[in-house]
């Protein structure tokens, strides 16, 4: 199978297209933002014709990536796709994001970019992680867009929001807390003001933006700048 591919031959784990941000790693499709709700095999499916684009993919292929091992009626693929074309905003007659090849399959035809430029990196363990605008989860899964080994940190610990060059941070109930300055977060927004120092549980982190458009090995640092320090603590997410 033909890829568009990221560094080192892998496909790019961010792709753009108009106002929607996938992320395979995290498998969320935002639009400005704001997550557009999918399950997973339409997803899985996006994410399969964004990598194989402009490549038709077969029905087979298809079935074979969605439901390997399982037999499944037709109108269980024409439902993932309806679903998928709901979430864009897309339709059958002159579709802007997914064509239908009469006979064969399907095709992603919009135009879609690379990795998104870096809105923010998050340093945390000694690491540097690009943020992106819209969600980006913080915690030990893999699925998040950052992942710390830090046993007080739970499987998806927080979430920073990245709107305009405005940050915030939600906690997403976390055994052992995300703290600004000392403050416990609750479940609603906190705004990262200049010299905020942020927390998920042990794990201090700080936050920088990049001024021009850096890799994110080496950002720029703007206004939000905190100093990282690490908090005591004995509890185990």
């Amino acid at each position: 199978m033909s890829t568009n591919s990221g560094p080192a031959g892998e496909p790019a784990a961010v792709v753009q297209f108009d106002e929607f941000t996938f992320d395979r790693r995290s498998r969320l499709l935002t639009r400005n933002g704001i997550e557009r709700r999918l399950s997973p095999q339409a997803l899985l499916l996006l994410g399969l014709l964004l990598q194989e684009r402009p490549r038709a993919l077969s029905r087979k292929e298809i079935y074979d990536a969605l439901w390997p091992s399982t037999f499944v009626c037709e109108t269980n693929m024409a439902g993932i796709v309806n679903e998928l074309r709901r979430a864009l905003g897309d339709e059958a007659r002159g579709s802007s994001y997914i064509r239908t090849v009469h006979g064969y399959g399907y095709a992603f035809c919009g135009k879609a970019g690379g990795t998104p430029s870096v809105a923010a990196v998050l340093h945390c363990e000694e690491r540097e992680n690009p943020l992106y605008e819209g969600e980006n989860i913080v915690g030990r899964s893999l699925d998040g867009r950052v992942t710390l080994t830090d046993h007080t940190v739970s499987r998806r610990h927080a979430v920073i929001m990245v709107l305009d060059g405005m940050i915030s941070i939600k906690d997403l109930a976390s055994k052992n807390g995300t703290f600004i300055d000392g403050q416990l977060l609750g479940p609603m927004p906190v705004t990262v003001n200049r010299n905020s120092l942020i927390e998920f549980g042990a794990a201090a982190a700080s936050i920088t933006v990049p001024l021009t458009s850096p890799t994110p090995d080496r950002p720029q640092q703007a206004s939000f700048e905190a100093t990282t320090r690490r908090r005591a603590r004995s509890s185990v997410s």
